[in-house]
């Protein structure tokens, strides 16, 4: 039975086969995690809203609680509005990142006691986040408590940030962010409520729908796993992930005890259809015909500790209008901002910048 939730996206990323790593597999940056909800807790019947995705990340459907199915005229994106015109619901699932925004006439369309929930991780456990929203002292609805999640896997971990207010020249903004870490991932929840304000000169639409409550989960393709001691990270792994035209493909990995990896074996395409280069702490495979790629590293880090880092990208290019798509985005929210710091830090200083 297909679950009744939000579904993400997600590029195929590592996992180990020893104990303490468990097995997982992705295919666009969010899309292991198969799913994620968000019920609105308004006054009168409360109302749910589910996104569907293909093993790609592409959009498949809306459905409203009220029996209600939207269909994409986007892969990417979905619009829906309540007869009157008054609630608006826009979804965007694109790489590594799923939003959901509600957008209203007024702050009466957001106060409430609401839930987002999702398969963060892919492992079958369904991880809930409750959140208020009332009328604060700045006079404009804001966040009031975040709750702890529950349902995560056992070994999860996660942190619950701080409630930030800002009053900006054309908006108040009230968001907090939830961050969830499993076997080396890490997946960010950001929850965010604004106020724009009509300036003087502005036609846009959306100042008739001012106040908005968006949800965003985004996770990067990669994993680190970072241990006291080289025997924790010793024995066989694998990796797998999914190429743009459906081909499984896969490549098991051996750390060694001397600090070295060694590649075993790829499967899922044809020797000599895939290259691989040999790297300082690792190896490259990339796979012919395609941008599929997968970097392994092993690097002991400045303390003693040592860390397996495997990054991977394989369906994140497959939408080749990708790059001519910037102008018609219509989600002109930070996160852009958030987006290109991300791309260009890395905790080693400098690490990387040969993948692309």
């Amino acid at each position: 039975m297909r679950r009744t939730v939000l579904l993400l996206l997600a590029t195929a990323l590592v996992v180990g086969l020893l104990p303490g790593a468990a097995l997982a597999s992705t295919t666009e940056a969010i899309a292991e995690t198969g799913g994620a909800t968000l019920e609105l807790g308004l006054p009168g019947s409360p109302v749910n809203f589910t996104v569907h995705l293909d093993e790609f990340g592409n959009l498949v459907d809306l459905e409203v609680s009220d029996g209600t199915t939207v269909t994409p005229t986007d892969e990417h994106k979905i619009r829906f509005a309540n007869a009157d015109g008054t609630t608006r619901v826009d979804v965007k699932a694109k790489k590594s990142k799923l939003s959901m925004k509600v957008k209203t006439a007024d702050a009466a369309g957001v106060i409430g006691d609401h839930i987002w929930s999702a398969d963060v991780f892919g492992t079958g456990d369904v991880a809930s986040v409750g959140f208020a929203i009332a009328m604060g002292t700045s006079g404009y609805p804001e966040l009031t408590s975040v709750s702890d999640p529950t349902g995560l896997p056992a070994d999860a971990t996660f942190t619950v940030g701080a409630i930030e207010n800002k009053m900006k020249d054309d908006e108040f903004e009230s968001e907090a962010k939830v961050t969830f870490m499993f076997n080396g991932y890490t997946k960010t929840l950001k929850i965010e409520v604004e106020t724009e304000f009509a300036t003087e000169g502005d036609d846009d639409d959306d100042h008739d729908l001012p106040v908005t409550l968006k949800t965003e989960l985004k996770g990067k393709d990669e994993q680190k796993l970072r241990e006291a001691t080289l025997a924790s990270l010793l024995g066989q792994h694998m990796w797998d992930g999914l190429l743009c035209d459906g081909t499984q493909v896969a490549a098991t990995f051996t750390v060694n005890a001397d600090g070295t990896v060694t590649l075993d074996s790829v499967s899922g395409v044809d020797a000599g259809a895939y290259s691989m280069e040999a790297k300082d702490h690792g190896f490259e495979i990339r796979f012919d015909g395609t941008d599929a790629k997968v970097k392994v590293e092993l690097k002991q880090k400045d303390d003693g500790s040592w860390e397996l880092k495997v990054k991977s990208k394989t369906t994140e290019k497959c939408d080749k209008d990708d790059d001519h798509d910037k102008s018609k985005d219509d989600d002109h929210d930070k996160s852009k901002d958030d987006d290109h710091k991300d791309d260009h830090h890395d905790d080693d200083h400098g690490d990387d910048h040969s993948d692309d």
